[in-house]
């Protein structure tokens, strides 16, 4: 087998099995209404036990991507499945909320194989490919949206514990094929010293990164989350149409990853970034002012796309400038990420609480968009200064550029 083969085939399998992964992260989603009336659970704490896999698992992407530095992807990719899938299970036989809350924390496990798939896939593609494999591996957040679209057909037809033990399935099938399939590319799960794995930590560039990341993928969580109600509250619009109109933003900014990819790919990353983060605030400061609904939809699919491109052009950075620590990074990044997502909407349901309309429920994702655009303009023209500074000429002390 060439080794654009094996290259072609670690993306494919990499991209399936994040996807199969993203899909069973989500299940509570749109299972924990039914679940909560049969286990006769007030909504406050359903909520709270809904939102727990999505910290868990942006949370601990950074512990996970040391360990994949440290063991490679194809050991790593699978653990960390088969964890899930004992978390999903645990949730299928739950009767009470002890099991359901320890459930709901170990199944949110299985959000940490992004990082894995970012370790595997950039440790075989070349590096001038990275932004557009990377693209296509994230991508696989689109799992998100075949959950919100067939897990409710599964649970009215079947029941949510059947529904969840189907799922479990599907990761056991997944984390076989993964095992069976990938290789860790030469260098990869090299064993590293605690002191090795831990110096990303304190490097001031990979927070930055992961505020770019905040700024789009956290972004497109908490878009995903609550655009339906700005459309259902503020425009009277039907569930069942604000949800489509939900699911194609969630498809479009994730699928748009891979041309994100390709952009950075051809140009940079950060004159893609440069476009990702201005276009966002672009796109959905105008929806605070509360235009007629056919604009609204078409500027958060607008802001959708901008988002997409701007997670992909995060990813092309990493392995740019931390080569040797795409786990540990990628877990930074995509856990202040996950974390954006976590917490951009209990920030927008605050605003709109002291509001005037839910309009201002994306006051907070523009505010953290232009602060990003800001740093990154800033982190920009340093270097510009640098690149043209006359050779032998003082250079103050200034943190590094990108």
């Amino acid at each position: 087998m060439s080794n654009r083969e094996s290259t072609s085939r670690v993306v494919v399998v990499n991209t399936l099995a994040f996807a199969v992964s993203f899909a069973v992260w989500v299940l509570l989603g749109p299972s924990t209404r039914l679940i909560a009336k049969e286990l006769a659970i007030d909504p406050a704490t359903a909520a709270a036990v809904k939102a727990a896999p999505i910290l868990v698992g942006s949370v601990m992407r950074i512990p996970v991507g040391m360990l994949t530095d440290r063991l490679g992807a194809r050991l790593t990719f699978p653990l960390v499945q088969l964890v899930g899938l004992a978390g999903v299970l645990v949730l299928s036989f739950a009767h009470g909320l002890t099991l359901l809350v320890v459930g709901g924390l170990v199944l949110g496990m299985v959000g940490t194989t992004f990082v894995v798939g970012v370790q595997s896939v950039s440790s075989w593609v070349p590096a001038e490919r990275h932004g557009f494999a990377l693209g296509i591996f994230g991508a696989g957040n689109v799992g998100t949206a075949l959950t919100t679209l067939c897990l409710p057909f599964l649970n009215a037809a079947f029941g949510w514990r059947t529904s969840l033990r189907v799922s479990s399935l599907a990761l056991l099938v997944s984390a076989l094929a993964y095992y069976a399939v990938i290789r860790n590319a030469n260098g990869s799960g090299e064993k590293k010293s605690l002191g090795a794995l831990l110096a990303p930590l304190s490097n001031p560039r990979a927070l930055r990164f992961g505020l770019y990341y905040m700024a789009s993928f956290g972004a497109f969580v908490a878009t995903t989350l609550t655009v339906s109600d700005l459309y259902i509250d503020g425009y009277g619009v039907n569930p069942k149409s604000a949800g489509l109109l939900a699911t194609t933003f969630a498809v479009a900014a994730s699928l748009v990853r891979i041309w994100g990819g390709k952009l950075a790919d051809r140009h940079g990353a950060a004159k893609v970034m440069t476009a990702a983060l201005a276009g966002t605030v672009v796109a959905l400061a105008p929806v605070l002012l509360r235009p007629p609904l056919a604009l609204v939809v078409l500027l958060v699919f607008a802001a959708g796309i901008c988002m997409g491109v701007g997670a992909a052009a995060t990813f092309k950075y990493i392995p740019q400038h931390f080569a040797g620590s795409v786990g540990t990074v990628g877990g930074i990044v995509g856990a202040l990420g996950g974390v954006g997502g976590f917490f951009l909407p209990m920030l927008s349901a605050w605003t709109t609480s002291h509001g005037h309309g839910k309009a201002l429920a994306f006051l907070p994702t523009v505010l953290l968009a232009a602060a990003a655009a800001s740093v990154h303009a800033l982190y920009e023209a340093r270097a510009g200064q640098r690149a043209t500074r006359p050779a032998g000429a003082l250079i103050p002390s200034v943190p590094p550029p990108r």
